[in-house]
């Protein structure tokens, strides 16, 4: 954490978050590798392995069966090393999956390397978002948090961009070389101030709010409300986890955002990615899936960027709703194309653009809505206690429904057909629609007090008021 001159407002704070947010983006790299690699795998025969198609869908499914395992250990690791030496650890694992999926010999060696990479993907699902809300300012925090689901789509579109000119094995070579700039960058980056404190470090703690703020910045009174804050906490009677888990307030931050991470799995946007390559080769033999895939990957940077110009005027709610609608309509869309496909292929015969645009709207508002916003808001509805257990909770849900419907995507393809497969994902959108305006609380602008106020009331609508 060295002296930077300060030429706009919360720069400090925007270079911790993307520098945290660095390490996001080779999770991103992570989960584009498999619908550019698939293929080649598969059908060309790169690599030192000759895997089946279920082979290959194990692989892939390795990945968030890491994430899952790794969500409570990394909850635990972060209470007791802090956010920042947790999130320097899980490069080491990230790494060495990158090693063994680059150099394997056996099937083995790439399931235990994509179970390594789903290790740092659960732990950075977790620990970055709490990271960069606990380093910004309440009018900027949307903004800034929004930064995870950029950085991994920008990881994504960087591995499906390479990817065209480059094989596998040097595919993973770059993304190796990715994660090792990462160690080094984000060293340089302070732990955040509620940790410090936490652990004792009061100055410290002020230096590095005065560091985040900048000069004008009232450090030392922030600081000491937070103490206050901390120790009204230390001086509650003790309370169990599970005492603790089962207030009103915690609870229904925990049932919202369960439930979301539970819709944005459900809207199938992680098995529709590992397979992108797969569908548009399904859709059209004429259409080029690749540069397909690398428009893709461009919408969802496009609509991450739109998020984070407007998480913070928009809001979460709203944000969410519109984006759960429209991606249910993009599903329906995908279906009667595949529909018309298998029973009258005359009638979309010139219509090979279609999918690529159903499917393009359809990450570019999940990239607006449900990619970064349930990530924005475990950082901001836990009370400090319980947030590490209970976004550990959150994230462990979410990556093992990621298993499960990357290893089921195939085989519902092949009972329902791809037209059903996409209308089950477009009903799952819209009961997310219907799940965030009963039991979403909007957190746009409020103080920790406000939410938590508005998760304790028993009157559903009153936490849908604005």
């Amino acid at each position: 954490m060295g002296k930077i001159p300060y030429y706009f407002p919360h720069q400090n704070q925007y270079i911790a978050a993307l520098a945290a947010s660095y390490g996001v983006l080779t999770i991103g790299m992570v989960f584009g590798w498999s619908a550019p690699a698939g293929p080649r795998i598969l059908e060309d025969g790169e690599g030192n392995v000759d895997l089946s198609d279920d082979q290959f869908s194990w692989t892939i499914a390795f990945m968030p069966v890491g994430g899952a395992i790794a969500a409570i250990p990394c909850g635990l690791m972060m209470k007791s090393e802090g956010r920042k030496n947790t999130i320097l650890f899980f490069v080491l694992p990230l790494l060495l999956g990158w090693v063994l999926l680059t150099w394997a010999q056996a099937v083995a060696m790439m399931y235990l390397g994509r179970l390594l990479q789903g290790f740092a993907a659960g732990a950075y699902s977790m620990s970055v978002p709490i990271y960069i809300g606990e380093i910004a300012d309440q009018r900027i925090r949307g903004t800034v948090g929004s930064f995870f689901q950029l950085m991994l789509n920008l990881g994504m579109l960087i591995s499906f961009s390479i990817s065209v000119g480059v094989n596998v094995f040097q595919l993973n070579i770059i993304s190796g070389f990715i994660v090792l700039l990462f160690g080094p960058i984000f060293m340089l980056m302070p732990e955040t101030p509620p940790c410090l404190l936490k652990r004792g470090h009061k100055t410290k703690a002020v230096e590095t709010l005065k560091w985040l703020r900048g000069p004008k910045c009232d450090a030392f009174s922030e600081i000491e409300l937070l103490q206050t804050q901390q120790d009204a906490l230390l001086n509650q009677p003790k309370k169990s986890i599970k005492k603790s888990l089962f207030t009103p307030e915690t609870l229904s931050a925990l049932f919202a955002m369960i439930g979301l991470v539970t819709f944005l799995q459900m809207s199938g946007i992680n098995a529709v990615l590992f397979y992108a390559t797969d569908i548009f080769m399904n859709a059209s033999d004429s259409l080029n899936y690749g540069v397909a895939t690398i428009i893709v990957g461009v919408m969802q940077v496009f609509g991450t960027l739109l998020a984070s110009f407007t998480v913070d005027r928009v809001g979460r709610r709203w944000l969410l709703m519109i984006s759960a609608v429209i991606m249910c309509a993009s599903h329906i869309v995908l279906g009667v194309y595949f529909q018309l496909l298998h029973t009258n292929p005359s009638q979309v015969e010139n219509l090979e653009w279609l999918p690529v645009l159903a499917l393009s709207t359809f990450v570019t508002l999940f990239s607006i809505g449900f990619g970064p916003v349930p990530w924005i808001m475990i950082g901001e509805v836990f009370a400090i206690d319980v947030k590490d257990l209970a976004s550990s909770l959150a994230t462990c849900t979410s990556y093992a429904l990621s298993f499960m419907l990357s290893i089921t995507f195939n085989p519902l393809r092949n009972g329902l057909g791809e037209a059903g497969t996409f209308w089950l994902f477009g009903g799952f959108c819209l009961l997310g629609a219907v799940f965030v305006f009963l039991f979403v609380p909007e957190t746009k602008g409020k103080t920790f007090d406000q939410i938590q106020t508005r998760l304790a009331s028993s009157r559903m609508y009153y936490r849908a008021e604005k």
